[in-house]
């Protein structure tokens, strides 16, 4: 019996594989060297365009994959940018969050608990990072005719950080940046 979702569903495997593949040819599948088993994608992405930032993004998969735990944020594929790092963006703009609404529980309740829209904290490996929340798990499919996880899951962050920049340079307010569909 195979213990890893890639081992016991290889046709779910090359689905995955095909469609980042068809979608993101630029980045690439490795496995993590922390004992895991854990496989990633990691590469790179500008959805701004030109003048927008380049992101450098690790898609992991949680040996869950494709199922995620009731309540779980981002469903089985966790999505961590590595440059820029989140948890280093909402150090700075955290502040701005507690003073534009008089306290972090006020901004806490209006979405910005962490400084930044729609991210979660989980550890990952000996450090606590920040992930961004892409989507309901519903929205994660997998068959011969939709996208698949990464796939699906790389989409909806591309859309976050298109909004998260728009948000960070003053081009879209608060509203706006929490009402989108991660």
């Amino acid at each position: 019996m195979a213990y890893y979702w890639y081992q016991s569903d290889p046709q779910l495997y090359q689905l995955e594989v095909t469609a980042m593949r068809k979608y993101f040819p630029s980045f690439s599948i490795n496995q993590l060297q922390d004992g895991s088993g854990r496989l990633y994608w990691r590469g790179k992405v500008q959805p701004a365009g030109k003048g927008g930032m380049v992101w450098d993004i690790m898609l992991i998969y949680k040996n869950t994959h494709p199922h995620a735990e009731e309540g779980e944020y981002g469903g089985s594929v966790q999505i961590l940018p590595l440059s820029p790092r989140l948890k280093d963006i909402a150090q700075k703009t955290m502040p701005l969050m507690e003073k534009a609404y008089g306290s972090y529980e006020n901004a806490a309740a209006h979405g910005f608990g962490l400084g930044l829209p729609h991210i979660y904290r989980s550890n990952f490996g000996r450090d606590e990072e920040y992930f961004i929340c892409t989507a309901d798990p519903k929205y994660f499919k997998a068959g011969q005719n939709r996208s698949t996880t990464a796939a699906s899951a790389l989409s909806w962050a591309c859309k976050w950080i298109l909004l998260c920049e728009m948000w960070l340079n003053g081009e879209i307010d608060d509203d706006v940046a929490l009402e989108g569909n991660y």
